[in-house]
């Protein structure tokens, strides 16, 4: 196997990148979820969805939510309260997910930090991992709202909406 020529990669541990890979697949999950609950409010077949909808990416699905549950409210309570959890949740991880995923690992006083230059951001490996439990908040709130919408897992129903977890003061900036 060719070795790789990046110094970063030795100095994050085996949990570091478990943790980053687990992150990188939630999300990618959640997108998926989004993209089927648009789908399902649209009323497209597979097909028509995979033209329509999944080559948008998350934030332009969520605001074609948003624009028709003015046209059309939403199916229940239920469905409006994740929808508004969801919405506000990937308005602040979105950054948190950008960074992980286009980022340069950097080192600062031998502490990595995940730099973003193209938006002028940096976040330390805390501050991306402090953000586990509302990517976690997240899924749920996305799996309840396809639910809600009719679009119902075979395997089971999602718990009700956990209480949204603190959000952390780096997010709140």
């Amino acid at each position: 196997m060719i070795p790789s020529p990046f110094w970063f990669e030795s100095k994050l541990t085996d949990e570091d990148y478990q943790k980053l890979g687990k992150f990188s697949l939630r999300w990618s999950h959640i997108d998926r979820l989004i993209a089927n609950c648009l789908k399902k409010m649209l009323c497209l077949s597979d097909d028509e969805a995979r033209i329509v909808v999944f080559p948008l990416n998350a934030a332009t699905r969520l605001q074609r939510i948003r624009e028709l549950q003015k046209l059309n409210s939403l199916p229940t309570p239920a469905a409006q309260h994740a929808f508004d959890e969801l919405d506000k949740m990937m308005d602040l991880l979105r950054p948190v997910r950008n960074n992980v995923i286009h980022a340069v690992i950097m080192y600062t006083d031998g502490a990595p930090i995940f730099e973003l230059r193209s938006h002028g951001r940096q976040l330390t490996k805390e501050e991306v991992f402090a953000t586990e439990e509302l990517t976690n908040y997240a899924a749920q709130a996305a799996w309840v709202l396809r639910h809600e919408l009719g679009d119902q897992d075979p395997n089971r129903a999602p718990d009700a909406l956990p209480i949204r977890p603190p959000i952390p003061a780096f997010l709140k900036k």
